[in-house]
């Protein structure tokens, strides 16, 4: 065999090795970062389901009077909160910490949106969620609609609301409801879930490990 045989064979046998070594590292370095992310997903305080959750239709409005349905919630992250404009301290303080995340993942380039969804629809008009949820934030959207409307979303998330009766002397009645905010991913469906307490930190914490594991 001449020389330059040897040397062409020698190279052939060389660049295989190089190729299954790149192909090993390649292979390698994915699984660890398969492995890096699902040890991140591990660590977290929200609840994220394996499988996002599509959502059955529904449809309301916007303090706006825009309609509000399955449609809203896709092409952007969604973060919802149950709750009700009378209510005298569980929805103020979220909407405030949800205020905090707000500022706090400006710098990300997502288009982010925070819903407050009224469960008492005979007293929270368009009108009244606009005054009330503009005042924690310019950019968060407050929505309404009739019972029955609030039914389609709230009953298949497990969301639960129930209207108590005025305590006597007291001169409007109270809503128990759920505490916990829920998140939507771009494609509409339930991603994940943020039980209470509230912290703006965890949330946004446990928001950038999930848009990371998304993309």
């Amino acid at each position: 065999m001449s020389t330059d045989n040897k040397q062409s064979r020698f190279n052939r046998v060389l660049a295989g090795v190089i190729i299954a070594v790149l192909a090993t590292s390649a292979g390698i370095w994915a699984a660890r970062a398969v492995l890096e992310r699902q040890s991140a997903m591990n660590e977290l305080d929200a609840t994220r389901f394996p499988a996002p959750r599509e959502i059955q239709p529904f449809k309301l409005i916007d303090h706006n009077n825009a309609v509000f349905d399955n449609n809203a919630l896709k092409q952007h992250w969604s973060f919802l909160f149950f709750g009700y404009t009378h209510c005298p301290d569980v929805c103020p303080t979220t909407l405030s910490v949800l205020n905090s995340v707000a500022q706090q993942l400006q710098d990300l380039d997502e288009d982010i949106r925070f819903i407050f969804v009224s469960v008492d629809p005979e007293r929270d008009t368009p009108e009244q969620l606009a005054r009330f949820v503009t005042y924690f934030n310019g950019d968060f959207i407050g929505v309404t609609g009739t019972p029955e409307g609030i039914e389609q979303l709230t009953k298949p998330l497990g969301i639960l609301h129930m209207r108590v009766a005025a305590a006597e002397g007291a001169s409007a009645y109270l809503v128990d409801h759920t505490a916990s905010v829920l998140l939507f991913d771009p494609d509409g469906r339930y991603h994940a879930v943020f039980g209470a307490p509230l912290s703006a930190d965890a949330v946004v914490s446990d928001f950038r490990k999930m848009l990371k594991a998304y993309q």
